[in-house]
């Protein structure tokens, strides 16, 4: 049977067609208009932004789209502005007034999550049929306020816990029409990662320390009023320790980042559909280097080119298996959708930090 089911799988990979040049034009307008407009025109940028990178990611015979309103997105940012005027306002009002305040936003903070989700999702298609999310406030607040009390608990070393909470709960809350997205993973691979993350941070450090304080001994400070060229080399070298510092760390934050992306696709199944995942640490360390690179080099012109570049490996590593007929089962899912409302009058749009 099983040997059957494999035959019958077909891999179908995602392809993003976007090129930096196009990109760059919608981009350098996009940053024009927000400037001159202190900021109104960032949702117009925004929803600019993601139609580009969805139009241009496709699958199979169908390509992607995003359809939100930038007015709503606006409204959603008026909102949120709104309530840290309110924040601030209360701190000259009352200490108490302040907390009371604070806390508000913080209890709303899954609410948020769940509206932010359902705006993202019911904005999103695929062959014209939309995705969806589900308004499970409960199951929200259990992930995100009991997944922060474990850590808080266990002083961080509960992390992964939460993490892989936050995971499941948006993953099977996600949808694709009227079929929902199902999350197999186990919180064991997520503190396998946490720990490796955590060994590879130790034993980088001692090494890193002992390499920040001889490089330092070697090197000699200029004399006061010296040669300005000698001042900047000086510069230059002292500052070199901290920056492979900096990047060593940085390196160990990919590393988790692309471990759980790969995991947690590599876990989540649509139907009889599953995804397959294959990232590269060492690539997208690579990638995030020589982007950063580019973009400082460029003084920010190329960043266009690392979106690109960063959008083109991320589709050309996540491939869709599909048990049987591809028309037949996008048929299915349009005819199952075709009585889904398509409520997406959701105003908010925060970004939340998940793999899925």
């Amino acid at each position: 049977m099983e040997a059957e089911h494999a035959a019958t799988t077909q891999t179908m990979p995602i392809r993003f067609s976007g090129s930096a040049g196009e990109y760059f034009r919608i981009w350098i307008v996009n940053i024009a208009l927000t400037v001159v407009t202190l900021g109104i025109y960032s949702p117009w940028a925004k929803v600019r932004k993601l139609r580009y990178f969805y139009t241009n990611t496709s699958l199979e015979d169908g390509h992607f789209d995003y359809h939100a309103n930038p007015k709503a997105i606006l409204i959603g940012r008026l909102i949120a502005i709104g309530m840290l005027g309110v924040y601030y306002v209360s701190g000259y009002i009352s200490p108490v007034a302040s907390v009371v305040v604070i806390a508000i936003i913080v209890l709303a903070i899954p609410w948020l999550v769940v509206r932010s989700r359902i705006f993202q999702l019911r904005n999103t298609s695929y062959h014209g049929l939309r995705f969806n999310f589900q308004r499970n406030y409960k199951d929200s607040f259990k992930a995100f306020y009991g997944g922060t009390l474990i850590t808080i608990v266990t002083l961080g070393f509960g992390a992964p816990t939460a993490i892989y909470m936050r995971n499941k709960f948006v993953a099977d809350n996600a949808g694709f029409g009227q079929t929902q997205f199902v999350f197999g993973g186990r919180q064991g691979e997520f503190y396998a990662i946490f720990w490796k993350s955590v060994g590879l941070a130790i034993l980088g450090a001692i090494p890193l320390v002992l390499l920040m304080g001889g490089f330092s001994s070697l090197i000699e400070a200029p004399e006061p009023g010296g040669d300005p060229a000698n001042v900047n080399l000086y510069t230059v070298l002292s500052l070199a320790p901290s920056i492979v510092f900096i990047a060593y760390y940085a390196a160990i934050g990919i590393y988790v980042q692309v471990r759980q992306r790969n995991y947690v696709w590599n876990t989540t199944e649509l139907g009889d559909t599953s995804f397959t995942s294959t990232l590269s640490v060492t690539e997208m360390v690579g990638i995030y280097l020589t982007n950063g690179l580019a973009i400082i080099l460029s003084l920010g012109l190329l960043v266009p080119w690392a979106q690109i570049r960063l959008a083109k490996y991320r589709a050309d590593h996540l491939g869709v298996n599909l048990a049987g007929d591809w028309q037949e089962h996008i048929a299915a899912l349009t005819d199952e959708g075709s009585a889904f409302g398509e409520e997406v009058g959701e105003v908010f749009d925060v970004d939340i930090d998940v793999a899925f």
